[in-house]
């Protein structure tokens, strides 16, 4: 409501000036002697104007209201085509100044990429001086860029060069004082050169609204502190998206990690973090207490449910198979394949005896989906439990 008011104003306050000034370009086009006269331009317009208005002065009659509109509708003209001639040099010197300004940052960035090279593979001490005289900001960049990309002893040099640099205090400052989409350059930065003092300065974007900021943050905190590395998860409440989830598994392979105790993440009501939880209990085979996994099984989020189903099948909770049976048959046909697979784990004729109890109450996809993901034993058994009507059926 606001904004709508907002608008109302401005509007009415552009035609108050464009009345007001309409009446100095009157009084402009009725004189014969003015400021600037002996400008070819500005004499083309005042005598068409003059011209137009005479016109229209000599037909008063028929033409009462455009002479009362008349210095308005020039006013208007004029302001067009002058607006239409600023608009049009803004975008020409724009362009022309972004073209100029990408040459020079790309001749700087060859020379950066250039003088990195040779510090790692020739001259370091002529290289380090050179490099000492380029922007910081495209420095960072690139060392960055070139760190994401090599492996092994020169990946120490590349960080000795970082903090001889000073880029360590340059990033601890520019993560507070920057702009955010310049913040995830300096907060990747950080993480990648492994600037420990820049932690405290990184850790409240851990809950920033800016989902780009947010994520770059939660990683860059994984890699800094080995303590809590994943404290940001018992108060999210933003969903963790599948890609966000992969890039925190991989973080924490590279720096290989200490692993912080997933379980205590099970009782979050975030269901995105349980989730992640358990596909990282389930990656890292974890350990822990089997009724946490277990009591997942019948979360009320189907995906929660599939997730747990997959950890009770890859760690062995044989403890989890009553649980899977009971409730069986009241579950959506994705969490039944889950608990097809989970039900491997138990001996074949308890799972041929119960298979038999509920086939008459299961619906044919159903019992194809059974067929389809049981062991080729228990398979047969079944086939062959069936009565000939139902095998000439499927």
């Amino acid at each position: 409501m606001l904004r709508k008011y907002k608008a109302v104003a401005v509007f009415l306050a552009a035609m108050i000036l464009l009345i007001a000034f309409s009446f100095i370009v009157k009084s402009w086009l009725m004189q014969e002697n003015w400021f600037l006269k002996s400008s070819s331009a500005f004499n083309w317009l005042h005598d068409l104007g003059r011209y137009l208005m005479a016109t229209i002065e000599e037909n008063q009659k028929q033409s009462t209201l455009l002479i009362w509109l008349f210095p308005v509708l020039f006013t208007a003209l004029i302001l067009t085509v002058v607006n239409i001639v600023t608009i049009a040099l803004f975008i020409l010197l724009r362009r022309w100044g972004s073209i100029n300004l990408w040459r020079r940052k790309n001749k700087m960035r060859q020379k950066a990429q250039e003088s990195i090279v040779e510090y790692l593979y020739g001259d370091s001490e002529s290289a380090l001086q050179q490099i000492k005289q380029l922007n910081k900001q495209m420095l960072v960049e690139e060392i960055i860029s070139l760190r994401k990309q090599i492996t092994g002893p020169k990946t120490e040099h590349l960080q000795l060069l970082f903090y001889q640099l000073g880029l360590d205090v340059f990033v601890t400052h520019k993560i507070k004082s920057a702009r955010w989409f310049n913040k995830l350059l300096y907060i990747d930065a950080a993480q990648w050169m492994q600037v420990y003092a820049a932690f405290e300065q990184i850790q409240p974007y851990q809950y920033a609204e800016n989902p780009h900021l947010r994520n770059v943050a939660q990683m860059a905190c994984v890699n800094l502190d080995t303590g809590q590395a994943f404290a940001f998860l018992n108060i999210m409440d933003q969903s963790l998206p599948i890609w966000h989830q992969i890039l925190l598994h991989k973080t924490m392979v590279r720096g290989s990690l200490p692993l912080p105790d997933f379980y205590s993440f099970l009782h979050s009501e975030n269901a995105s973090v349980i989730i992640f939880a358990l596909n990282m209990i389930r990656l890292f085979s974890q350990k822990g207490p089997q009724n946490e996994i277990i009591r997942l099984v019948t979360h009320h989020d189907p995906m929660v449910r599939r997730n747990a189903l997959r950890v009770v099948r890859d760690l062995d909770i044989y403890e989890a198979i009553p649980v899977v049976k009971q409730n069986f048959l009241g579950e959506t046909l994705r969490v039944q394949v889950g608990m097809i697979q989970a039900l491997s784990l138990d001996k074949p004729q308890e799972t041929f005896e119960f298979y038999r109890n509920i086939w008459q109450d299961t619906p044919r996809r159903l019992q194809a989906e059974i067929l389809k993901h049981v062991s080729p034993g228990l398979q047969a058994m079944l086939l062959k439990d069936m009565e000939p009507e139902q095998i000439e059926q499927k």
